[in-house]
């Protein structure tokens, strides 16, 4: 997905979550600046990170506040990407503290989720340097979040995985169970003259059978590392190039011993389900 066209879906989200936080985009429903601070009150407020991270959602911070908030000035030296030590400074803002304040936690809460998210997928992916395995992330997403945090996979390293159902044909155990087993199921595939498809599978037969069919793209699914060697040894002596895709239970321990078995890809829900919250906050100043 282009870059601009996720800048959208981000926009949006920032403002949907803050008329959540307002009840609508009204600053008098920020009771305590209303109540408290006179509407002249101009400041500076400074966004830092409390911890190292990998900086995610910050380019689309920029273009919340330009779109929705242009009476505020902001700087930033950083983008996306990049690895930021304890107390850097990411964003300063300039302007009404009445506005900034209105905006705090819907942006804080933004970008530390994503930036969590990013920085948690950079673990895992330091953990297979050096091995020929790249990291992908999966469905397994926020309700209404998925286009934002599998950028902040893509920031942290790994590669995007299907989008959907739309995008890739992936044959999961499901589909084999519902179609009569894994024969039935490459003899329609046959029937049906499909070509390009992924297809998962939960044993050394199931393998077997498949790479005899000519597949060209097998995850390997919840297998042990001994299975799953074993498998990815069957196609040492293929002519046709076949991928292998390693998934199920893979986590921050373990990834470095399924890297090394010679799989293609990795997949792991855990860098977008199971990633701690990072701590950033704003200050004025």
């Amino acid at each position: 997905m282009r870059i601009e066209k996720i800048s959208q879906i981000a926009v949006k989200k920032l403002f949907s979550e803050l008329k959540d936080d307002l009840g609508s985009i009204n600053l008098k429903n920020d009771l305590t600046s209303k109540t408290l601070l006179p509407n002249s009150l101009v400041g500076k407020a400074v966004i830092t990170n409390r911890e190292k991270i990998v900086l995610c959602g910050q380019s689309f911070l920029k273009d919340f506040l330009k779109q929705k908030f242009p009476m505020l000035e902001f700087s930033s030296k950083y983008k996306d990407g990049n690895e930021l030590n304890t107390n850097t400074t990411i964003l300063e803002i300039k302007g009404n503290v009445k506005f900034i304040l209105l905006i705090e936690r819907t942006i804080l809460n933004f970008i530390q989720h994503l930036s969590s998210i990013s920085t948690y997928t950079k673990k895992f992916v330091k953990k297979i340097q050096g091995t020929k395995t790249k990291l992908l992330d999966t469905r397994k997403t926020t309700t209404g979040l998925r286009v934002l945090e599998k950028y902040a996979t893509k920031i942290g390293g790994a590669q995007n995985h299907r989008q959907g159902l739309y995008d890739q044909l992936l044959i999961k155990d499901n589909h084999i169970k519902l179609l009569g087993g894994i024969d039935n199921t490459l003899k329609i595939i046959k029937k049906k003259k499909i070509k390009n498809f992924m297809i998962e599978c939960d044993s050394y037969l199931q393998v077997q059978k498949c790479l005899k069919f000519g597949s060209n793209y097998i995850l390997l699914d919840n297998m042990t590392p001994n299975e799953i060697k074993n498998c990815i040894d069957l196609k040492k002596n293929l002519k046709k190039k076949t991928l292998f895709e390693i998934s199920g239970g893979i986590n921050i321990d373990n990834i470095r011993l399924y890297s090394s078995l010679g799989s293609d890809f990795i997949s792991s829900s855990k860098i977008t389900n199971s990633a701690k919250s990072v701590d950033i906050g704003l200050d004025i100043i």
